[in-house]
């Protein structure tokens, strides 16, 4: 729901609206691509496309698609005598309640149980309950085989059209080029695509320094220590060094400011301040450079509601995670949980009743974990934690919880008795968490078999009466690790 930030502007995420019992959420919540959002019925269905508002011009990933179970369809009831009655008009309504809120909403159709569809008119399609994840993403995203041909003819036609055309009016084509590989660090960053052609343009142009400083923006590193090297090779191999924040500026000294603000001062031996201005100019723009870009790694890998880390985050980290601890053969621990009847909570407390929740899961259990380990925000109200240990096992006389069940169940206890004001006094022991916990590589010994693990033995939870938290062998065996 909008009202508990469930896009911010993450990329393109494609909102997935299951209306009923689709059967569709473990295969679909697995797909990093793809936001989910669960409604019981059709009419819910419709609040939840009003309450994106334009989720989808926020997102990049379009509009939202709907998709319809046979047990959900408004169309379809049972008469007095059990049979089933269609009703076409009430299909029609529904269609159009959607399409008045969301003019490019698409509305997909789960093929009932006995294999027959809705032939009615206004449905975009049918899924097939039973296909491959790769088919229902295809479907969701209206890249089947059909549109593909289609959009393979438009493309020929086009290319056909501009082989007519003068050579200056022909769009231009740019090379398409691997994007460099994304160092598995604390944190990683987005992926940028950059031309060849304006890499060696710009070293061909670039002061000298400047490729190694701009190598270090690249990768997400400080390019302090970088471009403190290139100013004393300019200088002849005289020592400058860097003074954080404001101040007066002294004689020999050159303020290092960014318009209106001051980053710092530089200084040198045997350096005038007029030598050091220009670097000090210089230097202003790269260290501008470096903490805008730390905003954006920020805002790209963040939920801005509950601050923990995003599912693009989880999904990066968890694969760098898992590719050392194969190195060092070690174990990376995952725990999926999510808020017990989180849905009730919020339809009956209200939008801010729930956000107040998720934010405070998330600040209770980061308070719970080690700084090394990851909470992540993965869906609604799902959340994912990485217990990352990149030094190895603690010791056996190390104080704090030597488990992530330790950790897991200090969470349970402290989400049971916490105080939330917007609940009033029916909060305190009335919210609970269940969750799975799986470990690398029993459990799993891929990102992707390792969060289904998770997510599976999650379910179980559920289906045993929920405030519990199952684990698998994997993380039974860590469990009893000191």
């Amino acid at each position: 729901m909008k009202g508990n930030g469930t896009h911010t502007g993450e990329g393109a995420i494609q909102r997935v609206i299951l209306v009923g019992r689709t059967g569709l959420d473990a295969k679909l919540r697995l797909d990093s691509g793809v936001e989910l959002v669960r409604a019981r019925s059709a009419l819910d269905a419709v609040g939840e496309v009003g309450e994106a508002g334009g989720t989808g011009a926020a997102g990049g990933g379009g509009s939202p698609v709907v998709i319809v179970s046979a047990d959900a369809d408004p169309a379809v009831s049972r008469g007095p005598d059990g049979r089933v009655v269609e009703d076409p008009h009430r299909a029609a309504e529904f269609l159009a309640a959607l399409r008045r809120v969301e003019p490019g909403v698409r509305v997909l159709r789960v093929e009932s149980p006995d294999g027959s569809a809705p032939a009615r008119a206004g449905y975009d399609g049918i899924v097939d309950a039973q296909a491959s994840a790769e088919s229902l993403r295809e479907a969701i995203r209206g890249t089947s085989a059909a549109s593909r041909v289609a959009e393979a003819a438009r493309a020929i036609e086009s290319a056909r059209t501009d082989a007519t055309r003068p050579d200056s009016a022909r769009p231009a084509v740019e090379a398409m080029h691997t994007p460099p590989e994304i160092p598995h660090t604390d944190v990683p960053r987005p992926t940028i695509e950059v031309r060849a052609d304006a890499v060696e343009s710009l070293s061909r142009r670039a002061e000298v320094g400047d490729e190694a400083v701009a190598r270090q923006l690249a990768l997400g590193r400080d390019v302090l220590e970088a471009a403190l090297e290139a100013i004393q090779r300019r200088l002849g191999g005289r020592t400058v060094e860097f003074v954080r924040g404001g101040g007066s500026v002294g004689p020999g000294e050159a303020a290092v400011t960014w318009r209106s603000r001051v980053l710092g001062r530089l200084r040198g031996a045997g350096v005038s301040a007029e030598e050091l201005h220009p670097h000090a100019a210089w230097l202003g723009v790269w260290l501008t450079l470096r903490d805008q870009q730390a905003q954006l790694r920020e805002a790209a890998f963040t939920d801005v509601l509950t601050g923990a880390y995003n599912r693009r985050y989880f999904d990066q980290f968890l694969a760098g995670a898992i590719e050392q601890a194969r190195a060092a053969r070690r174990g990376v621990t995952v725990l999926v949980f999510d808020i017990d009847d989180f849905k009730r909570f919020n339809d009956r407390f209200g939008h801010g009743a729930g956000d107040e929740i998720l934010r405070e899961a998330v600040r209770l259990i980061t308070s719970v974990v080690r700084p090394s380990d990851k909470v992540c925000r993965i869906g609604g109200d799902e959340f994912a934690v990485i217990f990352h240990e990149p030094s190895g096992p603690r010791t056996p006389t190390s104080k704090p919880p030597t488990s992530a069940f330790q950790i897991a169940q200090r969470f349970q206890r402290a989400i049971e008795e916490h105080r939330f004001p917007k609940l009033g006094r029916e909060a305190p022991g009335t919210l609970t968490i269940s969750g799975g916990l799986a470990a690398f590589p029993w459990d799993g010994d891929s990102p992707a078999t390792l969060l289904a693990r998770a997510d599976d033995l999650a379910l179980q939870s559920k289906r045993a009466g929920k405030n519990c938290i199952t684990f698998g062998p994997g993380a039974e065996r860590e469990s009893t690790r000191a």
